[in-house]
């Protein structure tokens, strides 16, 4: 017994670590050369009393990889399974394992080691994605995220609710002049928005909070690209989508090409990008182009953009944080709060390191009278499960420094939110 166990110890030294499992030695020594998103290519090692057990056994290795430790170039790195599940993983090993390898190469012959084991390898393939929605319709595994529907999705986050605008040659001219003077670009818009209202998503119309915009008295007098930036923080909409359109008018037919790119209002970060022609037709009618041009692609960037609302789940939302002072304040942030040696730009960023999912923020800039948070990744769900969102977020903001006798103002734009300390 004393010689087997130096015999096993001996070999997880010298081969790049191997461990006992039940009857099984599985390696360590796994790496994927190539992944598509369904079919991975691996090269495993395998360890074997009986030399025709080896290559059995380097197959074996890849599936405990994937389980257990994980494989880099493979769902990040991570391991499938959070937990054990000895009756899945039992009967996945003594029976089920070979459905999942599409072939393998023997990349050399075993070599019988000073222990008295074989050693080899193989090039594998292995069908990930197959083992995937093996192990999600065994519950053995949550379904990733790239693979909810918008259905599943819109269950745990709310889906979000989006602004068409048109894509701008001319950084001068407004959204609202471009579409009163682009009669292309709005038929593009209209038949997009159109198309997400068909798919039940949520659109907010540019035209209608351009109106609105002009006839505030808080309108700025500043550019045209400004004026639409504030125009994008204020409407409400998690997500703007740029639409371009391209023409292809010719005797033998008509078609047409939408470019469209959605970015995250709040951050200005690319969720999605989508762009295709059209089949030919015998019209020369845009309205009915563009509409035939939104049924080849909205589903799937709409999809797209789902993928990345999912994310939130394990990323959190991200909110733009301002800090700034009031006209009347006759503190700086450089201050120490009353009673501490801590200033007040220091208090506020240990909170949002402790409130912020995973501590995930990124500070702009920072001097005496302001605090700058570009970037601040907030949970989906408060610790009760109850969904939170910016206005959450700012209230328990406000309530800590009022907790520490720090008087402020909060107001909150879209997914900025504002604090003005008295």
């Amino acid at each position: 017994m004393n010689h087997i166990k130096y015999v096993l110890a001996f070999c997880m030294i010298l081969f790049g670590g191997f461990s006992l499992s039940a009857q099984e030695m599985y390696s360590n020594d796994v790496s994927c050369i190539d992944y598509d998103g369904n079919v991975a290519k691996i090269h495993a090692s395998g360890l074997a009393e009986k030399k025709k057990e080896v290559y059995e056994n380097a197959l074996k290795s890849i599936f405990n990889a994937l389980f257990v430790n994980g494989v880099n170039g493979i769902n990040e790195g991570k391991p499938f399974l959070d937990k054990e599940n000895k009756y899945y993983v039992n009967q996945f090993f003594n029976s089920r394992f070979n459905l999942f390898v599409r072939n393998y190469e023997e990349q050399d012959k075993p070599e019988k080691l000073s222990s008295g084991l074989y050693k080899g390898s193989v090039r594998a393939e292995i069908l990930v994605g197959a083992l995937i929605k093996d192990m999600v319709r065994n519950k053995v595994m949550a379904k990733p995220l790239e693979n909810m529907s918008m259905a599943e999705t819109q269950e745990e986050i709310p889906l979000p609710s989006i602004m068409v605008v048109p894509y701008k040659r001319n950084t001068k001219l407004s959204y609202a002049s471009i579409l009163s003077t682009d009669f292309d670009l709005r038929m593009a818009v209209s038949a997009v928005d159109n198309g997400f209202k068909q798919l039940h998503v949520n659109t907010i119309s540019v035209e209608s909070r351009a109106d609105v915009a002009q006839r505030s008295m808080d309108w700025e007098a500043n550019n045209a690209d400004s004026n639409d930036r504030q125009l994008l923080l204020n409407s409400g909409a998690d997500v703007y989508v740029i639409v371009d359109l391209k023409k292809d008018i010719s005797p033998s037919g008509s078609r047409v090409s939408l470019i469209m790119s959605a970015r995250e209002t709040s951050t200005g970060r690319t969720l999605a990008s989508r762009s295709g022609w059209t089949n030919r037709f015998k019209t020369s009618e845009l309205d009915r182009l563009c509409a035939y041009a939104t049924q080849d692609v909205l589903k799937g960037f709409l999809k797209d953009i789902s993928v990345e609302f999912a994310k939130k789940l394990t990323k959190g939302n991200t909110i733009a944080l301002r800090i700034g002072l009031s006209d009347a304040s006759v503190n700086t942030l450089n201050d120490r709060v009353e009673g501490s040696n801590v200033s007040i730009a220091s208090l506020i960023r240990n909170w949002v390191r402790k409130n912020a999912q995973g501590g995930r923020y990124h500070i702009q800039g920072s001097v005496a009278e302001s605090l700058i948070f570009d970037t601040v990744q907030i949970p989906t769900h408060d610790a009760d499960g109850i969904l939170l969102d910016a206005s959450t977020f700012a209230d328990n903001l406000a309530f800590y420094l009022d907790e520490q006798g720090i008087s402020c103002e909060v107001r909150i734009d879209g997914n900025t939110i504002y604090v003005t300390i008295n």
